[in-house]
């Protein structure tokens, strides 16, 4: 369930329509800036009523280069949230 629910938030962030999501790859693979990022981090959040923390964020990366990070960090990330 998360994880189809973070498929989907990165499909309509990134205009990717019904494309299947590669939770896999990196956001640089949509060219995803920061702002898109930002707004993704907020959808989740919506979506699956939890709040991600700045500093769980900055561990995985949105501090530095947050387009390295992948959409499967953030299923792991919110699942243990949720826990």
């Amino acid at each position: 369930m998360i994880e189809t629910k973070i498929q989907k938030a990165i499909a309509e962030q990134f205009g990717l329509g019904d494309a299947t999501v590669n939770l896999e790859s990196p956001f640089s693979e949509y060219d995803a800036d920061s702002l898109d990022l930002v707004e993704l981090v907020m959808s989740i959040e919506d979506e699956l009523d939890v709040e991600i923390p700045d500093d769980a964020l900055d561990s995985l990366g949105f501090g530095s280069d947050a387009r390295k990070v992948t959409g499967r960090q953030l299923v792991e990330l919110v699942t243990k949230l949720k826990g």
